[in-house]
């Protein structure tokens, strides 16, 4: 009787092991160098990354394609940052230099001075809209 248990428990373990493996195998996989990614999609790609809405491009990536989810998040971020304009400094610095006057600037310097430097960075983003980093960058180089 106690060998008739064991078998019957190895048994049932084999065939949830086969199960599984039969499973795995039958999910799609798509080697992501074998696709091609049509220009609409490519555009749509872009669009959608560049409107902040990275999920919809992913699933639309992989719903015309196929990929698995890392792959289709690797691909739309390489095109999504093909998308965007490159970020030059001079560009922030004249965003900065025309959004903070020169009252602003002293008040931006007194609160550094003074140790408020989170509060002199809410103050730039409050006047200029950057984003944190650029932020920081503005008020570390004061």
């Amino acid at each position: 009787m106690d060998i008739w248990y064991w078998l019957v428990i190895v048994v049932i373990l084999a065939l949830i092991g086969f199960v599984m493996i039969s499973r795995r195998n039958l999910r799609s996989r798509v080697d992501p160098t074998d696709i091609t990614i049509s220009p609409e999609l490519a555009r749509e790609v872009k669009d959608l990354y560049r409107d902040n809405k990275k999920l919809e491009a992913v699933k639309a990536l992989r719903a015309a394609t196929g990929l698995g989810l890392a792959d289709a998040v690797r691909i739309a971020d390489k095109l999504g940052a093909a998308g965007k304009p490159a970020a030059t400094k001079s560009s922030a610095a004249a965003t900065n230099s025309s959004a903070i006057g020169p009252d602003h600037q002293d008040e931006i310097r007194s609160l550094v001075a003074d140790g408020q430097q989170l509060e002199a960075i809410k103050k730039v983003r409050e006047l200029t809209g950057m984003g944190l980093r650029d932020a920081k960058d503005y008020v570390d180089g004061l």
